[in-house]
């Protein structure tokens, strides 16, 4: 063996270390920048046990702990102040990844109607996991069969038409039907809007004639359409539902509306870039699961997943969004 020939050996098995060295640092730092649970996590719902909400987050919940991804992690109700009571809680926990909050629209409108302190820049995004489609939904023996029969009516008399929009007003379904009316040339805060306990409330006003119409996800209604008591006449989507097939868009109806009513996943403020990414990883795990995509058909419910920088920046489009809807429809100034 040559002298060349040694030395050539030489400087390929030192940079083999130097690279096997290399690998091994680099290997190390991200151990080091990894983050984990250490504790129990708490996913932290707005809502009584047994809703929308609290349901998503149990499913979660339990398709993580079936794929051993958690350890431990327990639902935990904060009821109160349209979900203000959740964020506040989750606000109190700075930096700690232990905690979860699953957020909707009320975390904007609430912040900016005086019912929260806490806004949605005050909490960190985690991500998208779902859209929820919004209905108009009459009963079977209506007369309103489409959404034109609805503007004609109000054209004539914006107070003729009784609708729930839910719980509270400016949310979701009162962007709708706010959408709807303004498309028609009619002042959506002329219409005669009415609130209940919530959408079961609405519905046993709907089924009892005391309402003539309820605007509301679409979860809520797509049995009693099914059934044949109700009659949906039309979507807040860019495409057909797959549990409403018969119902056409408000778009396809001649409404250039889609709207969107999100599910998110948030974080305490000021967590750091590792914990962000392991709940972005265990989100998208859960919502490419078996049993979440039978969740959202169970539930009529599109899937959009959208990750914590998607989020962040869909969230400050949507506070653009509700923050215009609540000026035109009075709320706000």
């Amino acid at each position: 063996m040559t002298a060349a020939i040694r030395r050539a050996l030489r400087q390929r098995a030192a940079g083999l270390l130097a690279l096997a060295f290399s690998g091994c640092l680099s290997l190390q730092a991200f151990a080091q920048g990894a983050w984990s649970p250490t504790r129990a996590v708490e996913f932290v719902v707005g809502a009584t046990p047994g809703g929308g909400t609290d349901r998503t987050a149990r499913v979660l919940l339990k398709i993580w702990r079936d794929m051993k991804l958690v350890e431990s992690i327990v639902v935990v109700n904060k009821v109160g102040g349209g979900g203000s009571l959740a964020y506040s809680y989750a606000h109190q926990h700075p930096g700690d990844g232990h905690y979860i909050v699953v957020a909707r629209i009320g975390l904007l409108t609430g912040h900016m109607l005086g019912r929260s302190p806490i806004g949605y820049g005050d909490l960190t995004p985690l991500g998208v996991i779902a859209n929820e489609p919004m209905a108009l939904a009459v009963r079977a023996d209506s007369p309103i069969r489409a959404i034109n029969d609805l503007t004609e009516r109000w054209r004539a008399d914006p107070q003729s038409v009784s609708v729930s929009l839910g719980s509270s007003r400016g949310g979701n379904t009162h962007f709708f039907l706010a959408s709807v009316a303004r498309a028609a040339g009619v002042d959506p805060r002329r219409l005669k809007t009415l609130t209940f306990g919530g959408a079961a409330d609405s519905i046993t006003q709907l089924l009892g004639g005391h309402i003539d119409m309820m605007s509301a996800t679409v979860d809520n209604v797509v049995s009693h359409h099914q059934s044949g008591r109700f009659r949906v006449v039309g979507i807040a989507t860019s495409r057909r539902v797959a549990a409403l097939p018969d119902v056409p868009t408000a778009k396809e109806q001649g409404f250039d509306i889609a709207l969107d009513s999100w599910v998110a996943v948030m974080g305490p403020p000021g967590l750091n870039p590792a914990q962000v990414t392991y709940w972005e990883r265990l989100l998208e795990r859960g919502t490419y699961h078996a049993e979440w995509k039978n969740f959202l058909e169970a539930s009529a419910t599109e899937r959009a997943l959208k990750n914590a920088q998607q989020t962040r920046e869909y969230l400050r489009a949507q506070n653009e969004f509700a923050r215009a809807m609540l000026i035109d429809i009075g709320m706000l100034k």
